[in-house]
C-alpha cells in the first residue's frame, strides 16, 4: 500500500515517515498542498494523511482540488485542538478520516492496517459486465472480525457502475465502520472502554477471541439488506447485540467534542453518506447514498 504525507512540520513529518515505513508500507512526502499534489500525480497513493494548516497551499485546498480531479484515494487529515472547525470542514469536503495531534502510534497502525485491508480486498476484486438497474438482496454472516472486508466488498460489488469512485470510496469505508460497529458493539458487546484498553496493551486479537469462545457471542449473526434503484442505494445493517443509546451521539453538525468523540467511527461515518438513522434500541442502522451521473 502507498502511503503520501502531507506535512509542513518537519519533526512531525520524519515521525511519521519513520513510522510507516518500518510497518512496510511504501511512503511518499511533501511539505505542502502543492508538493502534495504533485506527489500524488506521479506515485497515485492508496492513502494521504495530510495536515490542515500549511504554507502555499493547505490540507483543505488540497483536498478539494483532488476530489474534484475525481480521485478516489483515502485521505486522512490530522487536527489539534482549538481547529476542530477545519476537521469539520475536511470531512465535508470528502476527506475520510482525521487524527488528533500529537497522533498516537497505535491509532494511526490500527487505521492503516485497516484501510490496507480493504485497499487489498479492491485489488482483488473483479469488475462485472453490464449495468445493474434494480437490486433487492439480504446477506447473512457469522460474527467474526476478519471477514468484514471481504463482505465489503462483496456489498461494493453490488454497486453500479454509474457512480463516482470516490462515491465508492466513501460507501466502502462507511460500511466497513458500521459492521466493523456491529460485530465489535454489538454482537461481541465489547465496550468502548474496553476496546481502548486492549488497544493501548495491543491485546485486541485477544480479546475478540475470547469473546468468541463464548457462545452466547459467536452465534450472534450480522444481517446486512441493500436495496438499489435509479435515485438510491441503501443498506440496513442489523445485529443481535443488546442494542445502544443512539439518541445520545452527538450532532455531527457540531465539532464542539470531535477531539474526544468516542464513537468518533459513527461521527465520521455522517458524512459518508447522504442519510444515516439508527432505530429501535441501536442494533439496526439504515443508510442510503443518492444516486449523481458522473457528470454532475
Amino acid at each position: 500500500m502507498k502511503v503520501l504525507i502531507v506535512e509542513d512540520d518537519f519533526a512531525s513529518r520524519e515521525f511519521l515517515i519513520n513510522l510507516i515505513t518500518l510497518e512496510g508500507y511504501e511512503v511518499y512526502s511533501a511539505d505542502n498542498g502543492e508538493e502534495g499534489i504533485e506527489e500524488y500525480q506521479k506515485h497515485l497513493p492508496d492513502i494521504i494523511i495530510s495536515d490542515i494548516q500549511m504554507p502555499r497551499m493547505d490540507g483543505l485546498q488540497m483536498l478539494k482540488i483532488l476530489r474534484n480531479q475525481k480521485s478516489d484515494t483515502i485521505f486522512i487529515v490530522t487536527t489539534a485542538y482549538g481547529s476542530e472547525d477545519y476537521a469539520i470542514d475536511a470531512l465535508r469536503l470528502g476527506a475520510n478520516n482525521y487524527l488528533k495531534k500529537p497522533i498516537e502510534r497505535k491509532n494511526l497502525l490500527s487505521l492503516l492496517k485497516k484501510y490496507n485491508a480493504l485497499v487489498d480486498s479492491r485489488k482483488l476484486a473483479k469488475k462485472a459486465e453490464g449495468k445493474t438497474i434494480e437490486r433487492l438482496i439480504k446477506i447473512e454472516f457469522n460474527t467474526d472480525i476478519h471477514h468484514i472486508p471481504s463482505i465489503v466488498n462483496q456489498l461494493i460489488n453490488e454497486i453500479s457502475d454509474n457512480i463516482e469512485e470516490i462515491e465508492k470510496t466513501n460507501i466502502e469505508l462507511g460500511l466497513d465502520e458500521l459492521i466493523t460497529n456491529s460485530i465489535e458493539h454489538g454482537n461481541l458487546e465489547i465496550s468502548y472502554d474496553e476496546k481502548l484498553e486492549a488497544a493501548d496493551n495491543n491485546t485486541l486479537t485477544q480479546l475478540y477471541s475470547a469473546r468468541m469462545k463464548n457462545s452466547e457471542f459467536a452465534n450472534r449473526k450480522i444481517i446486512v439488506e441493500y436495496v438499489y434503484n435509479k435515485n438510491w442505494f441503501e443498506w440496513t445493517i442489523t445485529d443481535e447485540g443488546k442494542g445502544f443509546d443512539w439518541k445520545s451521539i452527538p450532532d455531527p453538525t457540531e465539532g464542539n467534542q470531535l477531539m474526544e468523540l468516542n464513537g468518533r467511527g459513527i461521527f465520521i461515518t455522517h458524512f459518508l453518506f447522504d442519510e444515516m438513522e439508527y432505530t429501535g434500541k441501536g442494533n439496526k442502522v439504515r443508510v442510503r447514498k443518492y444516486l449523481k451521473s458522473k457528470n454532475d
